[in-house]
């Protein structure tokens, strides 16, 4: 499934995601079947997501992870240093409507990373190889929810829902991913029911 584009070297980035509903295979959190990505371009640093849930949910016997009910970025990665880009795209999964949000440049020395969308744990990648992987704790108060200053900045690019080019646009004007409604915490979705914390331990 394409989520997104380098905006380095125009690379489009695809993921093994499960986009029939979050009753299979990729969903199951933490320990479902997951395969990883191929081709990644050097640049990329991280993917993350969210998820607008529609009801009622799948009745799944494992818990879901599917992040927050609007689209966010991290600070500490795209704030982090000026080499840093951030690109939302918008991935249906089932009924629901959900977002990648991707990381490409060189982040800080030292900067956290976040875990791939709807997993316990993130790749360590070195020249877009994968050398191992590390696990950071999410916390909705981390995140940031306001996406247009960074839009306005150039910072954080977006791909037009169905666009199958996955083209890069810019700025603000006909972003599609401001101001979106939805619960600021984490959800949870198990057994057909859905629970909001504001963190994952």
């Amino acid at each position: 499934m394409p989520v997104a584009r380098c905006p380095f070297t125009d690379a489009l980035v695809c993921w093994p995601i499960d986009t029939a509903g979050l009753d299979g295979w990729f969903w199951e959190y933490p320990s479902g079947v997951r395969r990883d990505p191929r081709d990644l371009p050097p640049s990329w640093v991280a993917m993350t997501g969210a998820m607008r849930l529609a009801e009622p949910v799948e009745h799944t016997p494992f818990p879901v992870a599917p992040g927050p009910g609007a689209p966010f970025v991290v600070p500490r990665i795209l704030g982090a240093a000026p080499e840093v880009r951030g690109v939302i795209a918008q991935v249906p999964v089932g009924r629901h409507t959900g977002w990648a949000i991707s990381y490409f440049g060189r982040p800080a020395a030292g900067t956290r990373l976040v875990d791939i969308w709807g997993t316990d744990s993130h790749p360590l990648v070195e020249g877009g190889r994968w050398t191992g992987r590390a696990r950071e704790e999410p916390e909705a108060a981390r995140y940031d929810f306001d996406l247009e200053p960074w839009v306005g900045t150039g910072a954080l690019l977006w791909i037009t829902p169905g666009d199958e080019s996955a083209t890069l646009r810019k700025g603000v004007d006909g972003c599609p991913y401001l101001g979106l409604p939805g619960r600021r915490a984490l959800a949870v979705v198990e057994r057909g029911r859905v629970r909001y914390t504001a963190r994952l331990g």
